[in-house]
């Protein structure tokens, strides 16, 4: 039976809290995971797009459980990496477990080293020793649930190195036990998202903006859109937003900014206000949402701690993004290989 467009990515941001749920009750190949990188002076986490997303959130998840920790694409690592002490530790995160530069980072890395973990999908080629599974592989080519699960992931192994080599756990390890209930109610919110955007237009170039952990998600969100829905979406570093960008942003064009107490916040508030001055549709995420004035739409689903806001903020933007698909008529699931000639140019390179 014919699947409906976008069907494959709408089951899967509906299958994101039994996910979460699921994945912190298993806890025990997180502490085999822990163990492998204990004693590591610094853990470079490194992935390709969505999963580089993730590394950055890992960053903070780590910095914020006192460890070093540095985010780096995988490209860049494997290419032109850092020079490596034999202290030091790899965490490579690849849903499907086949991208060619995670792969050759992490093929380089275990020559000199056993202090490694991949975070993968389930049924990936990167099994065995090492490897910490999130979710079954996703059928859409816009991957949700697998971007949420490792978030999870390296929440619980910044939890469990922490706890292993003494440092005590950070103080958002008690909300937790949170994430099933927020990402739910993040699943919940689908009529929230659409009514923030229905009278938007989202073929308009899109403006993606974050700060510390936020920045992350608001890259995942740009590229969520552009995946979903074959519009331009551009995902900004919050001060870098003042630098150049802002000048080239219209009236009706659309900025997502993501709000969360903590040091960017008042920041948040003064580039929200600019953004509002020339007319800019200013939709805001996140639970300080209520700290901006006289935004487009606001959608505050959760009160976590600002290193764990970006599991639950995460899903409101896939929900623009799947709703951007289905308004015009573009099937998220396809990655454009529907059409003839992005499929051979997909074909012809290897990713």
């Amino acid at each position: 039976m014919a699947v409906a467009p976008s069907q494959h990515l709408l089951n899967t941001i509906e299958s994101q809290p039994a996910l979460v749920e699921r994945l912190l009750a298993d806890k025990h190949p997180v502490a085999d995971a822990a163990a492998r990188l204990r004693g590591a002076r610094r853990v470079y986490l490194v992935g390709t797009g969505t999963s580089y997303h993730g590394a950055q959130i890992g960053e903070h998840l780590f910095r914020s459980a006192g460890i070093d920790a540095l985010a780096m694409p995988a490209f860049e690592f494997a290419q032109y990496g850092p020079a490596l002490d034999d202290d030091d530790a790899l965490v490579a995160i690849s849903h499907r477990g086949v991208k060619q530069f995670t792969a050759a980072a992490l093929d380089g890395f275990r020559e000199r080293s056993k202090r490694w973990v991949v975070i993968t999908g389930e049924g990936s080629p990167l099994q065995g020793a090492g490897a910490l599974t999130t979710a079954p592989q996703e059928q859409s080519a816009v991957h949700t649930a697998s971007h949420v699960g490792t978030m999870v992931r390296l929440a619980q192994l910044a939890v469990a190195i922490a706890r292993s080599i003494g440092h005590g756990v950070p103080l958002w390890e008690a909300t937790l036990p949170l994430l099933p209930e927020t990402v739910a109610a993040g699943v919940s919110a689908r009529n929230r998202c659409e009514d923030a955007i229905a009278d938007l237009d989202l073929s308009l170039p899109s403006h993606f903006l974050g700060g510390g952990p936020a920045w992350a998600t608001a890259s995942e969100g740009a590229l969520k859109l552009r995946e979903a829905a074959h519009v331009q979406a551009e995902g900004h570093q919050l001060e870098n937003f003042l630098h150049g960008p802002l000048i080239s942003v219209e009236a009706r064009q659309t900025a997502f900014v993501m709000a969360e107490p903590g040091p960017g916040l008042d920041r948040t508030v003064e580039i929200g206000r600019a953004l509002t001055t020339i007319a800019t549709n200013v939709v805001v995420v996140g639970s300080a949402a209520d700290q901006l004035d006289g935004p487009h739409a606001s959608i505050a689903i959760h009160r976590l701690p600002e290193v764990l806001a970006p599991i639950a903020n995460v899903v409101p933007l896939q929900w623009v993004a799947y709703l951007a698909s289905i308004e015009r008529g573009v099937n998220a699931d396809a990655f454009r290989e529907d059409e003839p000639a992005y499929a051979h140019a997909i074909k012809s390179l290897q990713l």
